[in-house]
């Protein structure tokens, strides 16, 4: 009885929806529409995917055609926007099936059909939440800030915490271990400093600066055991612009890489991570034995923070039982790619590692010239996902935890406001087309004026509350303790700097 009510509501909806479209002229092209929604390969379980038309036209209505059924919806204000119950229905219906897209459009009384664009509804699903910081795009309001979590399965943003509750501190490097929300580090800096983590359920905040470390830990990577954490520690400082295209550069002077270990509670690194080179942005391969990192040669007099370096890709084995260490060994040397790798992300299955590439610098929101690559570590081969990226700055980007998908932080297409795309990853190299984190209302972004920071998938929402992370927040830190076998020579430089 309840399927015969469900399908009777369905029926009256299309009915409702269903506009009459006796004549109409052929036109050899697809709509214009934002998002771009056109020619993708979705999740099944995904948001709607409401879009809107971009043209000076107005946007009547829309077949959708899945397995030769066809239901026309009608369109409001150019917009199409989507029953949840019967988007959800409509791609549970048709996992790894195509469906097709028909646009008719009202162009000076002349009504008009638009050739067809697609969607394939892969049965590779996404991870339920991401999780990420909004912060405004002007450095003088940076005193409002939050980090935030988003289903992807529907439109529901909560705050995880906010600035506003912890006298404004600056927080950032939010990151997780292998997408699990129960495992959770967040920095805050200037009021409130420390590193605040969700470890075994409890939250509590550390002071990572030992005698061994020349500052408190930046850019963690989490190791998929959940309890070790490697992080750099850096000097950085910040260079203003006032070229339009690239206003911004952030550099460090000095840094090296530690490592956290959460059972103990104690702050180790070595040799070959603590050089008089930079070492920075550490990333686990999913081995959990492998320490990925990018490096450049030692700064020196008036170029402490040039921005014309340029990182290479290193790594490094590290055994836990025994806490030692194996060689450095240089993957991708930054003179033979002509530019810096950043932001190094190894995929779920070992096999490959997307990066940032650009011209200078390891930090790369503000180039407009980065872009996402891809590393095939079986056949040592770069390639460019042209359908990942755009004429703006692609900067830091996570895998899914099946590895079938990839979100992206893009400046695309006003070159200002970082923004997630996401696409799907078939295992073998390719990428399908990108598309933007879907809004339920299509014209959302032109007016939010925030940036989505460090974007990273999560398998579901984070188990606390804002008052929880507040209270741990503005609580004194427990320091943590130096490994007692590290010479605090190895922050003189053991190893010689890499040319």
């Amino acid at each position: 009885m309840k399927k015969i009510i469900y399908l009777i509501f369905l029926l009256s909806v299309f009915v409702a929806c269903s506009p009459s479209i006796d004549y109409y002229t052929q036109r050899d092209s697809k709509p214009t529409i934002y998002p771009d929604y056109t020619d993708i390969v979705i999740p099944v379980n995904i948001a709607p995917l409401n879009f809107m038309i971009t043209s000076y036209e107005t946007l009547l209505a829309v077949d959708v055609t899945a397995k030769n059924e066809t239901v026309r919806l009608k369109c409001h204000d150019n917009k199409l926007i989507w029953n949840e119950r019967q988007w959800r229905k409509l791609l549970a219906d048709n996992v790894g099936d195509t469906l097709f897209y028909t646009a008719y459009i009202d162009t000076a009384g002349l009504i008009v059909k638009c050739l067809p664009f697609w969607q394939v509804v892969s049965p590779d699903s996404i991870d339920s939440y991401i999780a990420y910081r909004l912060i405004n795009t002007g450095y003088v309001l940076w005193d409002k800030m939050g980090i935030y979590q988003r289903c992807l399965e529907n439109f529901k943003q909560k705050p995880i915490i906010e600035n506003q509750s912890v006298d404004v501190a600056c927080m950032n490097c939010h990151s997780f271990s292998a997408q699990n929300p129960n495992t959770m580090l967040l920095h805050t800096r200037k009021y409130n400093a420390g590193t605040t983590i969700l470890y075994g359920g409890k939250l509590q905040k550390y002071n990572t600066k030992t005698d061994i470390s020349m500052s408190a830990g930046v850019y963690p990577s989490w190791n998929p055991n959940g309890y070790l954490i490697a992080m750099s520690t850096n000097l950085i400082g910040q260079q203003f612009h006032n070229n339009y295209g690239n206003r911004i550069y952030v550099s460090d002077s000095k840094s090296d890489i530690v490592l956290l270990n959460m059972k103990t509670q104690t702050l180790t690194t070595c040799p070959q991570l603590s050089t008089k080179a930079l070492e920075n942005l550490p990333a686990w391969a999913p081995d959990g034995r492998t320490l990925y990192y990018i490096g450049a040669p030692q700064r020196e007099g008036e170029k402490g923070f040039d921005i014309n370096y340029w990182y290479s890709l290193l790594r490094i084995t590290y055994d836990e039982p025994t806490n030692s260490w194996g060689v450095a060994d240089t993957v991708l040397r930054a003179k033979d790619l002509g530019g810096s790798v950043t932001f190094p992300k190894p995929s779920p299955d070992g096999r490959y590692i997307a990066f940032t590439f650009a011209n200078r610098g390891y930090f790369t929101p503000f180039n407009r010239e980065a872009d996402i690559h891809l590393l095939d570590l079986k056949t040592n081969e770069i390639t460019v996902p042209e359908g990942v990226n755009s004429p703006s700055s692609e900067s830091n980007h996570g895998w899914s935890h099946n590895g079938h998908w990839l979100v992206v932080s893009s400046k695309w297409p006003d070159g200002m406001f970082t923004k997630p795309y996401f696409a799907h990853f078939d295992g073998n190299g390719n990428f399908s087309k990108r598309f933007l984190l879907p809004q339920e209302a299509p014209d959302f972004y032109d007016d939010f004026t925030l940036n989505y920071n460090n974007t990273y998938f999560i398998t579901g929402e984070v188990p606390t509350t804002p008052i929880q992370w507040r209270d741990a927040i503005k609580a004194d830190p427990i320091p943590v303790k130096a490994d007692p076998s590290v010479s605090i020579d190895a922050l003189s430089g053991a190893t010689k700097p890499m040319k």
